[in-house]
């Protein structure tokens, strides 16, 4: 056998005072720093301490209370030769008995529960996480002491050491520290180390990071994850290069079909209602359910420990105001019952923000390729002057949250939440004096949507092995789009000054027209989608080292889907179907720092009559004493399929203000879309202040939905109360790979965040191209660098620079779409086949930020000045045509373009 001795230099042990703090370093480096530190001769076998880890804070104490508290959660003890050296022993001890520790974690400043907390026992194998309201199990643990971690994205890790003693079943509730963070609300994605690691770029969010944006927006700031790329223009969210109906965005764990406002420019959420976003990207595992892309899962936001709280902030579109009360327990002083209360809305009517003011009225624009197919003149559409325009923007949102803690292991909660979004724009086009053509265009679009969503969820820590949560929801959606288009010698429109959309269904987008207005070129689209949800989720703790989840879930769908004839076939389709699923899961801790996940998940869907099964599985390592630093890697993927589908269809208005409009349908085709994952993560922390992620994945989609402009223009013979009126199935592939860099310095007063995202992305288009072909949404290079600089406390500066490039389907979505089958694909020099050779210029931001945040004794304040596009940059959304003025046979391109630079300055104030 073969000792390690450690000399040192005697002198008082036994009254001599020290303090150390150790956070998972080596029994061996702890003992070395300790005989250093103290001058105390060790001896021991390297073999009896071979992987233990130390975590404890000790202060003040001599070298036998340091080395107790540094032994007493091991199997080790120590004695004291007469010559003061100091010998490491195992212990001898009877034979174990058990006992078992659950609780639940909570947020210390809010009570809010914390699910996917990480719980992790350091001197022993084990640990688990925390269930959706936030408690955790971990049962059979032999008689003791163990010192266990508990930590969490954006909370500061908390160290304790708990005693098991036979047959206890010990409980307690553990309150987790927010870390001092630079944004809301906390972004937590699928790779979350094991053990405590520094936050830092761990999560980005709006409200100080916020830059560029005219105002605060939950979904929007996600474009700084690896792998979500939000629109340049609109509100459009794809998640590793999947199309939007690919993954889904949830309020609370219910789906939200029409996530956006203000003409899908902005989403459909207060951001001061929201707390903390989830995103599941490839490789998500089987309780989050079946979409072929992932999951963006938003959660409302209880946070005051105060009795009561009011906030009111606005900016040049819009005000939001949020109140929270919280109802005390009688026997203490924690909130038995917390209301929660946000809502915003613009103000249009009495102030129109001359930014996008602008904008509405240069993206209302006539096209003259796509009029000239639609309305029967001799003059060229292109020769009609703009002669008046309108617009009137419309939005708000509700959001209601509450939570009623029963006693320490139950809670009831219930959320809701109602937004509206009216968008309508009108134009009036006047042509030269001629004998033989309709002096005026009159031109309308207008746009229509509407979200509910209603739960109620209970939650039960029955035993220290039993967590149970029941859920039931209500999702109600609606969408309308009235476009309508007229050539005439009469100037004059009925109710033009008085612009309204709140009457879709009875009226044209700018005002009242003659008795004849049903006679009029018109396209009316309508969609609405109910979904009612309830499910059940249980985990069972067999072991520190084994769990079980399992769930079970039914769906009742009905949607309806209308089109009618001015730009596609009418098409209208009924639809009802029913979702019967349940998954099962199983979790294993191998040692310290391994994890394995593998569960399968069997879903019934009624629309194709059959069961389909989804495997799923990851593996996790994390490595917090290595040399290098603190490192972890995940990887991960499966099966997954998808039964409710969004269809993005081309607008092919020739004044549309929304480039296309969402239909959502769970009515089948042949097959179900289905796709295969793989996907690995690598997160490096070479020192406190800096953070390196890794991302990369890969998908395959044998079998997925597109949009089939054929069937919508041509094929008259197909039923049009069916799926293949509008949609067909094709295969599409992903390959994506993206790195972010975090640093801080100055004691973390300045911080920098650089971000790369590629993305290779092939879907097959066969049916209208012939071939396969980049998607038209994909961004192929994305480019992002960020950096906040707190340079007085109540004063913070933030910058962001952004560069896309490689986009091509550099023209409207509606020449590859519509004039495609319509037009005959050419126009002078210009085709449409090749959509991948049209690339646009590449698309750079610059946007400044300056936020000052004082405090007095009632109010808390942020004043904040947006600089957006500093460098007044006219970057290119799409292009159109427009014929040269000396030939009717030529054509010049004329670009869409964003808005150059604007200042917005908003105010907060919280009481």
């Amino acid at each position: 056998m073969m000792l390690c001795w450690i000399p040192s230099l005697a002198q008082d042990q036994q009254t001599e005072q020290f303090s150390f703090d150790f956070r998972g370093q080596s029994l061996s480096s702890v003992l070395q720093t300790i005989a250093d530190k103290t001058a105390t001769d060790m001896v021991y076998d390297p073999g009896i301490i071979e992987g233990v880890s130390v975590y404890t804070r000790i202060e003040d104490e001599n070298v036998p209370e340091i080395l107790r508290g540094v032994l007493q959660a091991t199997s080790l003890d120590f004695i004291t030769l007469s010559s003061g050296t100091v010998v490491i022993v195992k212990k001898v001890t009877d034979d174990p008995s058990y006992g078992s520790y659950s609780g639940k974690i909570v947020d210390l400043s809010t009570g809010e529960p914390l699910p996917g907390a990480s719980v992790r026992v350091t001197n022993a194998p084990g640990g688990t996480s925390t269930g959706r309201g936030g408690r955790f199990a971990l049962d059979n643990l032999i008689s003791g002491s163990y010192n266990i971690v508990f930590s969490y994205v954006g909370y500061e890790p908390v160290y304790k050491t708990i005693d098991i003693t036979p047959n206890e079943n010990l409980r307690e509730q553990v309150e987790l520290k927010p870390e001092p963070v630079d944004f809301m609300p906390i972004v937590v994605t699928g790779h979350i180390p094991q053990v405590p690691m520094s936050s830092e770029g761990a999560s980005i969010g709006h409200r100080k990071w916020r830059a560029g944006s005219r105002i605060p927006d939950a979904l929007r700031s996600l474009s700084l994850f690896s792998g979500v790329q939000h629109g340049l223009s609109m509100a459009d969210v794809h998640l590793q290069g999947g199309q939007q109906g690919e993954h889904r965005i949830q309020l609370d764990g219910v789906p939200v079909y029409n996530p956006f406002s203000f003409g899908k420019m902005f989403s459909a959420f207060s951001p001061y209602a929201i707390n903390k976003v989830q995103i599941h990207k490839a490789g998500y595992d089987v309780s989050e359910g079946s979409q072929i892309a992932g999951l963006i899962n938003l959660d409302h936001e209880l946070s005051s420990m105060d009795d009561h709280q009011f906030l009111i902030q606005a900016d040049p579109l819009s005000v939001n105001i949020r109140a929270e009360i919280q109802v005390l327990n009688k026997k203490d002083s924690d909130p038995a019952l917390s209301i929660m209360a946000a809502a915003r809305s613009n103000y249009w009517g009495v102030y129109q923000e001359p930014t996008l003011k602008g904008t509405l009225q240069q993206w209302n624009e006539l096209d003259p390729l796509t009029t000239n197919q639609l309305v029967d003149i001799e003059q060229d559409a292109s020769r009609y002057e703009p002669y008046k325009h309108k617009s009137k923007v419309r939005f708000y949102d509700l959001h209601l949250a509450s939570a009623y803690d029963i006693d320490d292991y139950q809670t009831f909660s219930a959320s809701f939440y109602l937004g509206e979004n009216n968008v309508t724009t009108g134009l009036l086009r006047q042509a030269p004096p001629s004998d033989d053509a309709p002096r005026y265009l009159k031109a309308g679009d207008a746009y229509y949507w509407n979200n509910f969503m209603g739960q109620i969820s209970y939650n039960h820590l029955i035993s220290s092995r039993i967590d149970l949560e029941t859920q039931v929801s209500f999702t109600s959606n609606r969408f309308q789009h009235n476009y309508s288009l007229n050539g005439s010698n009469d100037a004059i429109v009925p109710g033009f000054n008085n612009l309204s959309s709140e009457s879709l269904a009875d009226a044209p987008a700018f005002g009242e027209y003659p008795v004849d207005y049903n006679l009029l070129p018109n396209q009316r689209n309508s969609n609405r989608i109910q979904h009612l949800i309830a499910r059940t989720d249980a985990t069972y703790s067999f072991s520190p080292q084994f769990d079980l989840e399992v769930g079970l879930q039914a769906d009742h769908i009905r949607s309806r889907i209308n089109f009618t004839d001015l730009f596609y076939l009418p098409t209208l389709a009924d639809q009802e179907s029913v979702l019967l699923g349940n998954y099962i899961k199983g979790n294993w801790k191998r040692g310290k720092y391994w994890k394995l996940s593998l569960g399968n998940r069997l879903t019934y869907a009624s629309a194709f009559g059959r069961i389909y099964a989804e495997p799923r599985g990851s593996i996790q390592f994390d490595q917090p004493d290595a040399g290098i630093g603190y490192w972890s890697v995940r990887f991960s993927g499966g099966l997954y399929h998808q039964f409710v589908n969004q269809f993005e269809v081309t607008n092919p208005g020739p004044t549309s203000l929304v480039p296309s409009f969402s239909i959502w349908s769970h009515e089948g085709l042949s097959k179900a879309p289905k796709a295969w994952h793989i996907g690995g993560s690598f997160n490096f922390q070479p020192a406190d202040e800096t953070t390196i992620k890794l991302e990369g994945f890969y998908k395959w989609q044998p079998t997925t939905y597109t949009v089939s402009y054929q069937n919508l223009l041509r094929e008259e013979d197909i039923n049009r109360s069916t799926l293949n009126a509008f949609a067909e199935t094709t295969e599409m592939e992903n390959i994506g790979a993206a790195i972010r860099f975090h640093q801080a310095v100055s004691n973390a007063r300045l911080k920098f965040m650089l971000g790369y995202d590629f993305n290779y992305n092939r879907i097959n288009l066969d049916t209208q191209f012939g071939r396969a072909l980049p998607a038209s949404w994909n961004e192929p290079h994305r480019l992002q660098v960020r950096s906040l600089w707190r340079f007085l406390s109540d004063w913070t500066a933030v910058a962001k620079w952004q560069t896309v490039w490689g986009r091509a389907w550099g023209f409207r979505q509606t020449y590859y779409n519509y004039l495609f089958f319509e037009g005959g694909g050419r126009f002078g020099d210009f085709v449409f086949t090749h959509p991948e050779d049209d690339r646009l210029a590449p698309f750079h931001q610059l946007d400044l930020s300056l936020s000052y945040q004082p405090s007095f004794d009632l109010v808390d304040m942020e004043l904040r000045l947006d600089l957006i596009n500093v460098l007044d940059r006219r970057n290119t959304i799409d292009w159109s045509l427009r014929p040269k003025e000396e030939s009717n046979n030529e054509y010049k391109i004329q670009k869409r373009t964003m808005p150059g630079f604007h200042p917005s300055l908003s105010i907060q104030m919280k009481f």
